[in-house]
């Protein structure tokens, strides 16, 4: 029986580029930067510079310790590189001011995430769960969470299974009864599996799914496995 549903932010319930695009075109907006170049520049270099800087290697002990560090630390890269090819590297520290305060806007909801989780409030309690900084939280305030639990206010992230246990101390929910919703396998399937809560992998892109781990397309599935859960 599940009593209460875990959602992961970037990519699960809101769309990082769509996000990120608006936040780095602002951002380079306040600076004097308007060619599309300079976004698709930044866009490039957050997903290079991410992987460089271990950010994706959230199952290592050093990334689990050091992650909100390492996020600030990407960002603080990210502009300085930009605004050396761009010329304006007196006013970087300006850009990623900017760039935090507009990806703290509400987020562009992914494809049916909106429908799909007001209808699940209705009947459970619904929770976000993400790994990230906590301006974080208001780009989630169009959907119902009853609580969005972020990592840098945890102290801890996905996939450690003190993130989870510290969520469902909250909650008060047993691991049993909580399921994980998310996309990325390293974080949400793995960690939610560690930590002995049921979860559904979202997987619009159809790659690899572990063995008795539920693979959806689209979120609006989980209304049909929702009824599956209250029988």
């Amino acid at each position: 029986m599940i009593r209460a549903i875990l959602f992961d932010a970037d990519d699960t319930v809101v769309d990082y580029y769509r996000d990120g695009w608006c936040a780095f075109a602002a951002a380079l907006e306040a600076v004097g930067v308007t060619s599309p170049r300079a976004v698709e520049d930044c866009i490039a270099f957050d997903y290079e510079n991410w992987e460089r800087i271990g950010l994706s290697s959230v199952h290592l002990e050093e990334v689990q310790r050091t992650f909100h560090d390492l996020y600030r630390q990407h960002v603080r890269i990210l502009f300085e590189k930009i605004a050396e090819k761009y010329g304006f590297s007196e006013r970087t520290r300006e850009a990623e001011e900017t760039f935090y305060r507009a990806l703290g806007r509400e987020g562009h909801p992914v494809a049916g995430a909106l429908e799909t989780v007001r209808t699940l409030a209705a009947r459970y309690p619904v929770y976000a769960a993400t790994n990230g900084l906590a301006y974080q939280k208001t780009r989630l305030s169009a959907f119902p969470f009853r609580e969005i639990f972020i990592s840098e206010e945890l102290g801890a992230i996905k996939p450690t299974p003190e993130f989870f246990r510290r969520i469902l101390a909250r909650i008060g929910t047993d691991p049993a009864e909580c399921l994980m919703v998310g996309d990325s396998l390293t974080s949400d399937i793995a960690g939610a599996t560690r930590a002995g809560m049921p979860c559904v992998f979202y997987n619009p892109d159809g790659r690899p799914c572990p063995a008795g781990v539920p693979s959806i397309g689209a979120l609006p599935e989980l209304l049909e496995l929702a009824e599956k859960w209250r029988q």
